[in-house]
């Protein structure tokens, strides 16, 4: 019960590691690209509810790291004037066990969307705001296997599920000097179009940001993100409640 608690928290906990991105504090007619590579250390704290059963979870970053096999994030945004398009991509790979028991899961993100300025003020400082609109979705792909205590294969058994969710949200930046910025973004999704479950998931984050060069800027700050995802009820209900919160590091490459 416990390895199956565990990756039922794990396998969200990279939603917002992909497409992690403010606002640029120039607009004019030609487009202008960035890559943004996001590393986000949270931890877990919430419910996990199997056949109507509930029970607490916390889940420290060094114990999601101890499961950790690899990871891949990698987020991607183009702007023209007040215009912009963004996306992102996260893969995490996820082990608990050995044996006689091993469960694996592959955890996909993609999020896509577009942004439009909704506010730029004059001045040495501006403040810029955004509003975004697109989709997140998400993959798990979870293998579980059973072992004799020889070794020899005794069950092996798939379960894959899928998740789109429209998301809308606000970003933006004030600037305190040149360089320097204080960013931030928010936003909320839910509805789970492509399944019967209810999902709400909400995420926000803060930080600051220099801008070292033209084509480089490092933020770092802190981030948060909740999903409360349910299907059925009484003792039929399986879901999870969860926030996820942690230090977050972003370098952003632009061109």
């Amino acid at each position: 019960m416990k390895t199956t608690h565990t990756l039922a928290a794990l396998s969200v906990a990279a939603l917002t590691l992909a497409g992690t991105g403010f606002t640029a504090s120039g607009q004019d007619n030609n487009w202008h690209f960035g890559a943004t590579i996001p590393l986000w250390a949270p931890q877990i704290d919430g419910n996990v509810t199997v056949q109507g059963h509930q029970d607490n979870t916390h889940i420290s970053f060094s114990d999601l790291k101890d499961h950790l096999d690899a990871s891949f994030s990698l987020g991607l945004e183009a702007r023209k004037e007040k215009f912009g398009l963004f996306t992102g991509f996260s893969y995490m790979r996820f082990s608990v066990g050995g044996t006689p028991v091993a469960d694996e899961l592959k955890v996909y993100i993609v999020n896509g969307g577009v942004s439009y300025q909704l506010v730029k003020t004059d001045g040495e400082h501006p403040f810029i705001l955004e509003a975004t609109a697109g989709l997140r979705y998400w993959g798990t792909r979870n293998k579980l296997t059973i072992r004799d205590s020889g070794g020899a294969l005794l069950f092996q058994g798939t379960k894959d599920r899928d998740l789109y969710d429209p998301v809308v949200g606000l970003r933006g930046s004030q600037y305190l000097t040149r360089k320097l910025h204080l960013d931030f973004a928010g936003d909320v999704g839910g509805f789970a179009l492509t399944d019967s479950q209810a999902t709400m998931d909400w995420s926000a984050a803060g930080t600051v940001s220099y801008d070292f060069c033209k084509w480089f800027t490092l933020s770092g700050g802190y981030q948060a993100l909740a999903l409360d995802a349910s299907k059925g009820s009484g003792a039929n209900k399986n879901g999870i409640d969860l926030i996820f919160h942690g230090v977050l590091v972003a370098a952003k490459f632009k061109f």
